[in-house]
């Protein structure tokens, strides 16, 4: 089971906290273990904090005084499942200046061309594509690769499943977008999962400044 999370907007970064809460609250699958957070901070760039066992409690443990900063963040995204999971764990949520991309099953999955469908992604976002055409393109050019991708800027959130994933029944998603800000949620293998992915999205919503 993978949860990925991101939004943008004032306060983005306190909103993929309260929806990773939430993502962590009265469920069972592989919850609660790995996780990478990142924020893209103003004049700052990206910021990121990490665990292999403890999720959202072990973040907060470790990474109080950091964790206060990234809250404020316009930019934000997370990616958790399970513990123990191959270093290094950045290579599950790609970040830059310019945008971030998390996903659910493996983002970090080599494409057509050889590079992690993640980081395929956030080159397009790093040369001026919307996050809905770089994940548009980088799932429709990979669609038998294991992934669902989430990408986010400034301005903008979306998400895509490739074609294999579209065809899993343990999958959910939820993708909430206004002017100013917006929230997508993409997960699979988890229990209860009616209504999970807009559990957290909604969860997440009330949390922007």
């Amino acid at each position: 089971m993978t949860v990925g999370i991101a939004a943008f907007g004032p306060g983005a970064g306190a909103a993929v906290v309260a929806g990773w809460n939430a993502a962590e609250t009265g469920v069972t699958g592989d919850i609660g273990g790995f996780a990478v957070f990142t924020a893209i901070l103003p004049q700052a760039g990206p910021l990121s904090v990490q665990c292999q066992r403890g999720g959202l409690t072990a973040v907060r443990a470790a990474w109080g005084d950091v964790l206060g900063l990234m809250l404020r963040a316009p930019v934000a995204a997370v990616i958790t499942s399970g513990p123990d999971r191959a270093v290094p764990l950045s290579q599950f949520l790609a970040a830059s200046h310019n945008g971030l991309v998390t996903g659910h099953r493996r983002p970090d999955r080599a494409g057509a061309d050889g590079v992690p469908v993640n980081i395929a992604a956030l080159r397009l976002l790093d040369a001026g594509a919307t996050p809905d055409d770089a994940v548009r393109q980088v799932t429709d050019a990979n669609p038998d690769i294991d992934a669902g991708l989430i990408a986010v800027t400034a301005k903008a959130v979306a998400l895509a499943d490739t074609a294999l994933v579209m065809h899993r029944r343990d999958r959910g998603r939820a993708l909430i977008r206004h002017p100013d800000r917006g929230l997508a949620v993409l997960h699979n293998s988890i229990q209860p999962q009616a209504g999970y992915a807009e559990r957290i999205a909604q969860a997440g919503m009330t949390a922007f400044s």
